[in-house]
């Protein structure tokens, strides 16, 4: 590997150029110290050639003519180069300026000083052979862990199949049976095949002779290949093609044909990445030349590629400041919001552009590149429903992560940041106020024990005590029961009870918090639940999509988007670096050596040692950082391929877009590593004549203002809370034979403190006609199961006290209960004092109040619940009740018909359910508060 780098270097200086360079470096040698770095090329007589022998000398010389920190080709000389101020220096200098000027690529001569010595690779040896070792052990304590487990990994599966195949003594009988069955081997995807893969397909053909009438076939477009993570190497398929597998030699074919792009995109792409690909395929570097293809579908209107340079000046720091938030310095946060803005106006000028549904995809490179964008979509374009797969992670849904604060609390009553927050999340959602008071003079009590101290619950308001109550009274009961029924039950049992059901947002959100408690379910063990696997658990889960989005808009990883198609691909964050990599106990790499693979492997050194062979005190570079570079060379090459294959995925359109800022000269430079970097030699004219934006004119700064955005605390209705406390009034569904016996003693009183206290019409006027509505319905529920002789007027009124609590335990203030309960005892009155109402709650045949019918749909089940129902004369009769407000002036029969006719799709629902009776259907709505029968 050093000679086929130094033979690279020996492109460059050959030997006349070297021939012509020897005084020169002796004579720059002579003027300076023993220990300079060109000290060596003192007695420099014989050319260099591309051999290991000769690397040092061959390092000496690149010293001499690059630079030490940019490694580019010295554009002056002085003393301390061996070149002094006097005539005999000027003319040396004037001759290798003459030289040197004519010399290029000097990244190629800068390679050579990263190779390293030959002496290193013995220290290295004894290191090797011990975690060689250490790895065989890891590997039979693998197995073991597979067994206790039953179950295995893909490579454990790769590893049985080659096993299967091939033993001590040989092929196995297996092998021999499938050498006599297999004619045709097909492999797609070939250019992701690994080295263990490839050893397993040399095992299948192993017994197979050229001619012999069975063929193998390997497709795959090298271009493509992405997935060196999972050890999929594409030189692998550079090999194949060259030199065939096993023994078997292959024919090449290229195709050029691309049937899924318009021409348009074709050609921006043949020309942008015939610049981007490196120059000549490279075994050893993982390097795919560009391979043109040709169009094969017809032009049609706005096809092509289209840039957008978003460029942010440098003075746009004040600006960013106003915006509030870091400037674009620290932690680039404006731009990330600025291009996620861009990029949601995008869509939808897409979307509007286009009459007939197109689809879109969104590609990037990581998830986190996505962020911005999902909270900028949720936050002011909720009308973009949009497919995201494995983008987001479970852990960073609110929903689950308030389970998982639950989860931590009860099973730690000290975990004072996981009690804090149960009490925030909206089954409770505490003011900063009330938790302020609960909790912060006392740092040493837990929580629950702060919860238990009556004196410091009066601090509370008044809404905040009710909420407190609601959750000391589940976790209370929850507590009673911890051990005596699974951890997965038990926990989400005590979810339900506090209203965590009630509090979920969007439709998937049941899914994500249902996936959590599977997660739950699967981290316990013998009535334990371990914390540690439950959050790492959680790391590799995903949100589900939006189960009401279509495929019409999706967001993507590069990588999930391989084999894909859309009408639109949409690029952002091209200019975002990844994450860096971490350092590897042991690197290893099998290299193509005179047709032959070979391993190489180094353990990680943390500091470079000078070398005892050499003069100067430079550090040997190490064999770990020589395959550290060529993995990064490879990674390099596997970005390019990356851009290449989300450029494809589009049919129609490609837009790609970018943020830069800036240097304080006036220039732009694309972030190191970033797909914008790989482009940039095809893209850098355009970015360099875009216009700067202007922060304020260009992106809406209410979009940004971060000091302007007040979060809104989420939170369950006070009158969802009560139901909790304190059950409803079972008896009104239920047939009494004493009805004089509801009065206001025959209430479960429970915790009537805590019912009593006065709350804001802001927090419940707005429920108390729905609470009105369904108190009325469970009196006419009690009415028709009764004598309607016995509910004369006095009776109602002795129910008002009755009502009245059932309203206040629904959390409303007791002058609105009294309203709303004189509202609910008019009604009736009016209901029963009249000839309709009369009529409807008497005893008809197969009558029946409050019935609840399931109707099984094509997806999923819907519960029906019908005021009344019954056979009157041969005619099945439906009857909806509706509860109307005192001041509205809706007492016409000709209002009241306007109105009833709004239920009308609803009463045909309930309808729908007695067609198999096949009885005329008649449907009605019964007004209480007029006591009119409106029939439709």
């Amino acid at each position: 590997l050093i000679a086929e780098a130094l033979q690279d270097a020996l492109n460059i200086l050959p030997p006349r150029l070297q021939q012509l360079l020897m005084p020169l470096a002796r004579y720059a040698a002579s003027n300076l110290a023993e220990d300079a770095e060109v000290a060596l090329l003192l007695d420099w007589q014989l050319t260099l050639a591309a051999d290991a022998e000769d690397l040092m000398h061959w390092q000496t010389l690149v010293n001499f003519l690059l630079t030490k920190t940019e490694k580019t080709y010295r554009k002056s000389l002085n003393k301390n180069n061996g070149f002094p101020a006097t005539d005999e220096g000027k003319s040396k200098k004037e001759d290798y300026f003459s030289i040197v000027n004519t010399l290029d690529r000097s990244e190629v001569l800068a390679n050579v000083l990263n190779l390293p010595a030959i002496a290193t690779l013995d220290d290295d040896q004894p290191v090797i052979q011990a975690l060689t070792k250490l790895l065989m052990l890891a590997a039979t304590h693998l197995w073991a862990v597979f067994q206790a487990a039953g179950e295995v990994d893909f490579v454990a599966i790769a590893q049985s199949a080659q096993q299967a195949l091939e033993n001590e003594f040989g092929a196995t009988d297996l092998a021999l049976k499938l050498d006599y069955s297999i004619s045709h081997l097909l492999i797609d995807e070939f250019q992701d095949t690994s080295p263990v893969q490839m050893r397993l397909i040399e095992k299948l053909i192993e017994g197979w002779q050229p001619d012999d009438g069975r063929t193998l076939f390997c497709v795959g477009d090298p271009m493509q290949s992405i997935y060196r993570f999972r050890k999929a190497d594409v030189s692998l398929f550079l090999q194949a093609s060259q030199y065939g597998i096993g023994h078997l030699p292959l024919i090449r074919l290229q195709l050029s044909r691309n049937n899924r792009s318009h021409p348009a995109v074709v050609s921006w792409i043949n020309t942008a990445f015939q610049q981007v690909f490196p120059g000549n395929d490279n075994i050893n570097q993982g390097a795919i030349s560009y391979r043109a293809f040709t169009a094969t579908r017809p032009e049609v209107d706005n096809e092509g590629v289209v840039l957008h340079p978003l460029i942010l000046e440098a003075d746009a720091d004040e600006d960013a400041e106003n915006l509030g938030s870091n400037s674009l310095n620290n932690g680039d946060i404006n731009s990330k919001q600025i291009e996620a803005c861009y990029v949601a106006d995008l869509i939808v000028k897409l979307r509007a552009q286009h009459a007939a549904p197109q689809k879109i995809a969104v590609l990037v490179r990581s998830r986190s590149h996505l962020k911005e964008l999902v909270s900028e979509i949720r936050r002011n374009h909720a009308q973009l429903k949009f497919q995201a797969l494995e983008i987001e992670h479970l852990n960073d849904r609110q929903t689950v992560q308030d389970a998982l604060s639950l989860t931590r609390a009860m099973h730690h009553r000290a975990d004072r940041i996981h009690w804090l927050n149960v009490l925030r999340a909206p089954w409770c959602g505490l003011t900063l106020a009330d938790l302020h008071a609960l909790a912060a003079s006392d740092h040493r009590a837990t929580i629950w024990q702060l919860m238990q101290d009556e004196a410091r619950l009066q601090n509370l308001s008044a809404d905040g005590m009710l909420r407190l109550s609601h959750v000391k009274t589940v976790l209370t009961a929850a507590f009673d029961h911890q051990g005596r029924m699974p951890i997965r039950r038990w926990l989400e049992s005590t979810w339900l009870q506090l209203g965590g059901g009630k509090c979920l947002v969007d439709a998937g959100d049941n899914r994500d918090v249902q996936v959590f408690f599977d997660l739950v379910e699967k981290a316990s063990r013998s009535g334990q639940l371990d914390v540690a696997a439950l959050e790492l658990g959680m790391q590799k889960l995903y949100a589900k999509p939006d189960i009401e989005a279509d495929d019409s808009l999706q967001f993507l990883t590069i990588h999930k988007s391989k084999g894909l198609e859309f009408d639109t691909v949409i690029l952002p964050a091209l200019n975002r670096p990844p994450r860096n990599a971490d350092n590897e106990l042991v690197l290893w790499q099998e290299v193509m050596v005179d047709n032959r693979l070979h391993l190489i492997a180094a353990p990680l050194t943390t500091n470079k040692t000078p070398s005892k062979t050499y003069s100067n005190k430079n550090a040997a570079p190490s064999v770990y950082q020589f395959l550290k570079d060529l993995e990064a060379e490879r990674s390099d090459n596997e970005i390019v391929r990356l851009l290449y294959v989300a450029a494809t995925r589009t049919q129609r359109q490609l837009h790609l877009i970018a943020s830069l800022q800036t240097n304080k000269k006036g220039e732009i430079k694309p972030t190191a590593k970033s797909l914008l970097k790989v482009l940039w030699p095809a893209v850098e004219a355009d970015f360099i004549q875009a216009t700067p934006l202007n922060l304020i004119q260009d992106i809406d700064a209410q979009l940004l203002d971060i000091a302007q955005f007040r979060p809104q605390l989420q939170r369950l209705h006070v009158s969802e809370l009560s139901q909790i406390l304190e059950p409803e009034i079972s008896s009104f569904s239920q047939t009494n034979s004493n009805p004089n016996n509801i009065n206001p003693s025959d209430v479960n009183s429970g915790n009537t403190n805590s019912l009593a206290l006065s709350f804001d019409e802001h927090f419940v006027g707005a429920d108390l006609q729905r609470h009105c509505g369904t108190l009325a319905h469970q009196y006419m529920e009690l009415l028709a199961t009764t004598d309607l002789q016995t509910w004369h007027p006095q009776r109602l009124q002795q129910c008002l006290p009755a009502m009245q609590k059932w309203l206040m335990q629904q959390g409303h203030a007791a002058t609105l209960a009294q309203h709303g309960a004189e509202q609910v005892s008019a009604a009736l009155q009016a209901t029963l004092s009249s000839e309709a109402g009369q009529w409807v709650l008497k005893q008809h045949t197969s009558a029946a109040s409050e019935l609840s019918l399931m109707q099984l749909q094509e997806s999923s089940i819907k519960n029906h619940v019908i005021d009344r129902t019954f056979i009157e004369n041969g005619t099945r009769w439906i009857v909806d009740y509706k509860l109307t407000t005192l001041d509205e002036s809706a007492d016409s029969a000709e209002n009241l018909t306007l109105i009833a006719a709004q239920y009308r799709p609803q009463l045909e629902r309930y309808a729908s359910l007695f067609t198999t009776e096949e009885l005329p259907i008649k449907k009605a709505v019964l007004f209480l508060s007029f006591g009119m029968l409106v029939e439709l």
